[in-house]
């Protein structure tokens, strides 16, 4: 068909029309298929933004709204119409992604005033940083702020931007989060700067008690400007880790399992260096340059040495390693800012809720006694039940201890206090002190104050002095069902959010589902329901309420000033290709040279000295 515009007056004429069709007519089954017919809905929209942060695949989606709407050819679209959207969506961004971020964090803000958030620009306003923090977990680190885990971790936004949060433990014991921070580099300047914000936005304003982190550099130092007076841990688990690198294959399998002994086994200072000066100096581990140096900075990371410091039962990074887990089952290296921000918020709520899920259970449930001792039903009343059992754990192994006087004077009582049972007592000894003038009692193990619950050894102490219920010097705040129950200075209460178009969408299909039920059951009803709702459709597009122009810019994002660029890709420690060690290395190399017997050819694996006995006897 051709048209054209009359010369003479103002209408249009068609001047060429064939009536046969140039293409051969769809069937009524495949109408849905044609582009003019499909079209995605903005619920539809909405939802597909859903099931993205829900690490939902768009094929999944499909099959989702299949079920919903009751097939395929119900849905108005294809599978590759969303991934169209999804396309559309991220090319809006582009450029635009560290804006809309703060926007967000703008918009948060607003919906409640203890939100919290702060960023860096270079000097050509490219995005370089940034710390943010909401209401729950300000509150969160007034509570349990003593003892803090901070790690970064890699591959969870497009730019590789450093993700480093900080972490801590509640009164159950589970993992929380204190604030989140985005970074470029690694760098101390940093660390500092995040650090501080860190501080500066907690309504106590006062730093934790302990930090515990992996041997890093930059992060010691920012450490030591911004929290001089807190004491720093180095990770355990991640020293322990290097043993099998920095020592010979033959002294690693001839020794490590005594160093770990002493290590973990070694309940007080004395102890341990007694243990470790008399191993060096019978093997040739002296001579190790790492492990002198771990040796100069045993106040750092030997529990002998830090667990006069309450730290919440933590020893290593490994909770925040879990943590790092726990939210990469929810974004990845493909996400931009925004998509990185919404997936976490949903991975938060699922890990606060199962704070949730322990408050109702404190709630509702009764744990078993295993003795009948007042303290222990005092106790079950107090502490959450993840520390009542460790508690009752030791009060139960405190009936097994025997005590004796060894020293006294006017301020003090000392005593040894040893398990006896079966007929006979057991070689470790611990000491117990009691403060006379104030009634205290301190034990050589130090799980009170390591852990803030007594220890056994304390626990039979005051049994045998009638001490019926355990005094309130001994019950850590931070460990009782009503720990959070005080209210924050510097916090205001939180305000209620407004509706998202999918909880409006919810409320209505719940409404919609019962009426369909009820005048499906008849003609007449389903009559009667056909033509109300007709009605009800023709009332609601009359009402001018902004709808059209929402439809006009949804999915879109709002105009930008272009002050903050999207940040540049970086290059961090464990972005991309992992930076290996120099014993990996040697491994990956074609011609290995042995680490037992410096020869080449074979590798510890296979070397012939190191299983020279297996050898010999065949």
């Amino acid at each position: 068909m051709k048209i054209k515009r009359s010369k003479d007056k103002d209408i249009w004429i068609v001047s060429y029309f064939i009536e046969k069709h140039n293409h051969a007519l769809t069937t009524p089954s495949r109408v849905h298929l044609l582009s003019s017919h499909r079209k995605m809905s903005t619920i539809q929209k909405d939802l597909a933004k859903h099931f993205s942060e829900a690490n939902i695949p768009t094929c999944q989606q499909v099959r989702l709204l299949e079920i919903d709407v009751g097939g395929s050819s119900m849905i108005g679209c294809l599978e590759r119409d969303i991934r169209n959207h999804k396309r559309n969506v991220e090319s809006e961004l582009y450029g635009h992604d560290a804006e809309t971020l703060l926007h967000y964090f703008e918009m948060e803000k607003e919906k409640n005033e203890n939100f919290y958030f702060v960023y860096e620009t270079d000097d050509d306003g490219v995005f370089l940083r940034c710390f943010w923090v909401d209401d729950e977990s300000r509150r969160s680190y007034a509570y349990f702020g003593d003892a803090i885990v901070f790690d970064t971790t890699y591959n969870t936004n497009k730019y590789s931007m450093v993700f480093a949060p900080f972490v801590g433990v509640n009164h159950h014991r589970q993992t929380i989060l204190f604030g989140c921070g985005l970074l470029s580099d690694e760098k101390t300047n940093s660390f500092t700067w995040l650090f501080l914000k860190f501080l500066e936005c907690m309504p106590t304003k006062i730093p934790p008690c302990v930090i515990i982190t992996d041997q890093d550099a930059p992060i010691s130092k920012a450490i030591s400007e911004v929290f001089p007076d807190t004491m720093h841990k180095f990770c355990l688990w991640h020293i322990l880790n290097k043993f099998s690198e920095k020592l010979n294959a033959r002294l690693y399998k001839d020794h490590y399992h005594t160093i770990l002994h002493i290590i973990k086994e070694s309940k007080s200072v004395a102890e341990f260096e007694k243990q470790w000066l008399e191993l060096m100096n019978s093997t040739e581990l002296e001579k190790n340059e790492w492990l002198s140096n771990m040796y100069m900075i045993r106040h750092r990371w030997i529990p002998a040495y830090v667990r006069h410091v309450f730290a919440a039962g933590m020893s290593s990074s490994q909770r925040v390693e879990s943590n790092h887990s726990f939210f990469k089952r929810y974004v990845d290296h493909k996400n931009s800012l925004v998509d990185f921000i919404t997936r976490f918020n949903r991975a938060l709520v699922h890990q606060r809720h199962k704070e949730l899920v322990a408050n109702h259970i404190d709630c509702n449930e009764v744990p078993r006694m295993v003795t009948r001792l007042l303290m222990e039903q005092q106790m079950s009343s107090i502490y959450t039940k993840t520390i009542f059992l460790l508690f009752q754990k030791e009060l139960q192994d405190s009936m097994t201890y025997v005590c004796r006087l060894i020293s006294s004077t006017n301020e003090t009582l000392v005593y040894t206090v040893e398990r006896f049972e079966k007929g006979k007592t057991f070689n470790r000894q611990r000491k117990l002190t009691h403060h006379v003038s104030g009634a205290l009692v301190s034990c050589g193990c130090q799980l009170f104050e390591f852990e803030g619950y007594p220890c056994r050894h304390m626990l039979f102490w005051m049994r045998v002095t009638q001490v019926m219920l355990l005094p309130d010097n001994y019950i850590t705040q931070r460990w009782i069902k009503k720990a959070k129950f005080l209210e924050v200075d510097g916090l205001t209460p939180a305000l209620v959010e407004g509706q998202s178009l999918i909880s409006r969408c919810r409320s209505l299909a719940h409404i919609a589902i019962q009426l369909v039920d009820e005048c499906s059951l008849t003609e007449a009803r389903t009559n009667f329901l056909i033509e109300e709702l007709q009605n009800l459709k023709k009332r609601a597009t009359e009402i001018d309420d902004g709808v059209e122009k929402d439809r006009q810019t949804n999915g879109r994002s709002r105009e930008f000033s272009q002050v903050v660029q999207d940040p540049h890709h970086v290059r961090a420690k464990g972005c991309g290709k992992r930076l290996k060690s120099s014993k990996e290395i040697a491994m990956s190399q074609s011609s290995r040279t042995c680490s037992v017997c410096s020869r080449n050819g074979h590798d510890k694996q296979t070397c012939p000295d190191l299983h020279s006995t297996y050898y010999n006897m065949y």
